[in-house]
């Protein structure tokens, strides 16, 4: 009966399943399918700030030009405890898109229009210098002309922008004008 276990332990040695490899993970087609970087999880938040927004954000109204990208932030601007992205582009001014962070990297969701595409912000022509979220509202400085400057000839105004998201559209809170009187830069 000595010999039972080691026998038992001889023919259970030869009996061991094949290691089988693990199946590959699949992969997109091709690098250009997705943004220059995605988050771990596939969703916009991971991306953040070096996703490639210039092709996400609008295209500029005159088509030979592209738009530049300005700056980006990430903050919670929906309340839904995930970063958001808020991406300042400029053509002939500036407009800044606001992204659900819960969205696919590959197809991020815009949050209402453009800030800065009303009529009002348009006349001043506003070209974003800084760009923060404090307590959910939306601060944007930029430069802009004067309601008044028929001749456009630069940028004289310092404006501050105040938006806060309410339900799924943003509403315009306040803006704050400090007239300069010389000009300020474009960028």
């Amino acid at each position: 009966m000595r010999f039972v276990p080691f026998v038992a332990l001889i023919l259970l040695a030869g009996c061991t399943a094949p290691e089988v490899e693990p199946a590959p993970t699949p992969s997109p087609s091709s690098a250009s399918e997705l943004p220059e970087a995605e988050g771990p999880a596939g969703n916009l938040a991971g991306a953040g700030k070096d996703a490639d927004w210039d092709t996400f954000v609008l295209p500029c109204e005159d088509k030979s030009k592209e738009p530049v990208i300005q700056q980006v932030v990430t903050a919670d601007v929906t309340g839904d405890g995930i970063a958001d992205a808020l991406v300042a582009r400029a053509c002939e001014s500036s407009t800044v898109e606001v992204f659900d962070g819960s969205s696919p990297a590959q197809r991020p969701w815009r949050i209402d229009q453009p800030l800065l595409s009303s009529p009002t912000a348009e006349l001043r022509r506003p070209w974003v210098t800084g760009l923060e979220v404090k307590a959910g509202e939306i601060i944007i400085r930029a430069n802009g002309h004067a309601i008044d400057d028929a001749a456009e000839t630069c940028r004289k105004d310092r404006l501050v922008f105040a938006f806060k998201l309410a339900g799924t559209d943003f509403t315009q809170l306040r803006l704050e004008n400090n007239p300069t009187g010389k000009c300020l830069p474009a960028g």
